[in-house]
Order: structure tokens, then C-alpha cells, then sequence
């Protein structure tokens, strides 16, 4: 068995992981209805914990998401 490489980590900023991994852009768009606005607009400096608190968000469903997208890629 392959074990799974981590890539993003709570402490990790918006901006970090879209630079970083451009497909991710994609997660973070689809979570912004949730949000009730842009989160790469609004919270690009704000770490991925910040933002789940600030929004209501699931922080582990958020990362498994934005871990799908890398590695989808």
C-alpha cells in the first residue's frame, strides 16, 4: 500500500496553496456560496484554519477537498 502524501496543512495560507498548487483555485471557488463570498478575494492572507472558523467551514473536509484537487492533477 502507497501512503498518501500530505500537501496542505491548517497553518498553510490561502495564497500559499493557490500559488503553490493553481488547481486548488477550483475547491475554494466552489466553497465561496458557502462562505457567502470570495474567499481568495477576502481571506487570501488568512491561514486554511482561519478561514473554515471564519466562514462556519468542516477544516477537515476543506483540506481533504483541496487534497483531492492536487492530487487529481
Amino acid at each position: 500500500m502507497t501512503e498518501k502524501t500530505i500537501h496542505i496543512n491548517p497553518d498553510m495560507t490561502v495564497l500559499d496553496i493557490v500559488s503553490k498548487y493553481r488547481e486548488t483555485e477550483a475547491v475554494f471557488k466552489k466553497y465561496n456560496q458557502k462562505a457567502g463570498e470570495c474567499i481568495c478575494c477576502q481571506a487570501l492572507f488568512d491561514t486554511v484554519q482561519d478561514v473554515t472558523r471564519k466562514y462556519g467551514l468542516d477544516l477537515a473536509k476543506l483540506i481533504v477537498a483541496l487534497e483531492d484537487a492536487i492530487d487529481s492533477d
